[in-house]
């Protein structure tokens, strides 16, 4: 069985490849108003064609003009029967290509990144059915990304389109969501499902 270091390391390799690979769904952009503080920002997931036991119940400081990074909030619901120990999500900004060969990414996450094949750790404390975590980007990812704002001289409207996708879910009993929202244990006479972008609703100030 892979290392924790080699799954986060496989994970963000189909990051790249999934966003590349994958046509966003195309909605109607809100107006923009001219507020000084906020910015016509949207947020879409990645489905992939099954049901998730999480629930994005909240999306807050998505639309803020300034810091929005490090103000950012995921209000996530466990929505399944079982405890959940562990949540990895990729948040992308596909036009800001400030970086070489890439868009700019980082990671929200709950509790210990692992491979859903591996049992909890003793002393993980799961979301219970019905539960809900509040998600924010790490201090150091953020200070991160306003740095690369400062140096890349990027236009504001890169951050404007947010991608979320679902790099691993753990129960803590080897199965889980991993590969963007994919079950653990597959089975593997079941076709790959298509596979799209969905919009969700965020905090309008």
């Amino acid at each position: 069985m892979a290392t924790r270091a080699q799954f986060a390391s496989k994970m963000l390799t189909l990051l790249m490849t999934v966003a590349t690979a994958v046509t966003p769904v195309c909605g109607a952009q809100s107006e923009w108003t001219g507020q000084d503080d906020i910015a016509p920002r949207t947020l879409e997931v990645l489905d992939v064609g099954y049901k998730l036991p999480i629930e994005i119940v909240a999306v807050r400081n998505l639309v803020k003009r300034k810091h929005w990074l490090r103000d950012l909030e995921l209000e996530i619901k466990n929505v399944s029967d079982k405890n959940i120990y562990g949540i990895y999500f990729e948040l992308s900004l596909p036009d800001d290509k400030g970086t070489p060969n890439s868009s700019y990414g980082v990671h929200l996450q709950y509790g210990e990144f692992f491979h859903p094949g591996q049992p909890a750790s003793a002393d993980g404390k799961p979301i219970a059915t019905g539960e809900t975590v509040l998600l924010k980007v790490d201090e150091l990812l953020w200070r991160g990304y306003e740095n690369h704002l400062a140096h890349a001289n990027l236009p504001e409207q890169a951050s404007y389109k947010v991608r979320l996708i679902v790099l691993a879910i753990n129960f803590g009993d080897g199965t889980g969501f991993m590969n963007g929202g994919v079950p653990y244990p597959r089975n593997p006479r079941e076709r790959a499902r298509p596979q799209r972008y969905v919009r969700i609703p965020v905090d309008s100030k």
